[in-house]
């Protein structure tokens, strides 16, 4: 092989990459079957470069794998939405409180830019670019990061988010929901500037807690929408309870 030329990508790193991606663009949804044979002739790998990009996928909770049922986009419960986001303000938080005491003003300066880049995208309208953005916003405390484990941690937790805001049926509220991201993502970037760990952390917690609120709100609305179309009352959703962590 010369220099310039580049390694072959193996087929299961192919299929996985755009399942991957697929499920972090909302163009599979929650519980969508994907069957080995249709992939196959897709993709034109084996099948068994399918069941290794299946197992991979399932191993990082993006696919559910059952016997004889096969593999499907996995769909998490309101339980399991609400652990993965107590999972992330306490990986999250300390990250931040780690930046905060050790950031430089380059870190600093690539978080700013990230944040006017979501502001952007939402006011020119392209919500889908702006929620992306944000993402990207959280992957990139996790990269700023000088512990790579929970670095490593953060980033399996943002790649089931996707997964996350469709069982609250649909994406945020385009206006307020996006304002509220902006004005949140720029607070903990000042605040890891000012070296202020607690706030850093204080403010990341607050920022997470509301997007939980706002997915549970949009859970409750559909079931309310549900329930009438059948003519009936909604059952009132059980008490929230938050962990403070």
């Amino acid at each position: 092989m010369s220099n310039n030329q580049k390694p072959a990508i193996r087929p299961e790193e192919r299929v996985y990459a755009a399942i991957y991606n697929a499920v972090q663009e909302h163009r599979l949804a929650p519980g969508e079957k994907l069957k080995e044979v249709e992939l196959s002739r897709i993709f034109q790998v084996s099948r068994a470069s399918i069941r290794s990009a299946f197992q991979r996928l399932s191993h990082h909770g993006l696919l559910s794998i059952a016997p004889n049922r096969g593999a499907s986009v996995a769909s998490p419960t309101v339980e399991d939405c609400r652990q993965i986001f107590a999972a992330r303000r306490t990986i999250e938080c300390a990250i931040v409180e780690e930046l905060a005491q050790a950031a430089r003003p380059n870190d600093v300066a690539v978080l700013r830019r990230q944040a006017e880049r979501q502001r952007a995208a939402f006011q020119s309208g392209d919500t889908k670019r702006g929620h992306a953005l944000a993402i990207e916003f959280h992957t990139l405390l996790g990269q700023l990061s000088a512990n790579r484990i929970l670095a490593r941690f953060l980033d399996q937790l943002l790649s089931r988010m996707p997964l996350v805001v469709l069982t609250g049926n649909g994406t945020r509220g385009p206006v307020e929901a996006a304002h509220r991201d902006h004005e949140g993502h720029l607070e903990i970037v000042e605040a890891i500037a000012a070296g202020d760990a607690a706030a850093a952390a204080r403010i990341l917690r607050s920022h997470l807690l509301d997007v939980e609120v706002e997915l549970d709100r949009q859970r409750s609305r559909s079931a309310e929408s549900m329930a009438a179309a059948f003519g009936l009352s909604a059952p009132a959703p059980r008490p929230q309870v938050f962990g403070r962590r």
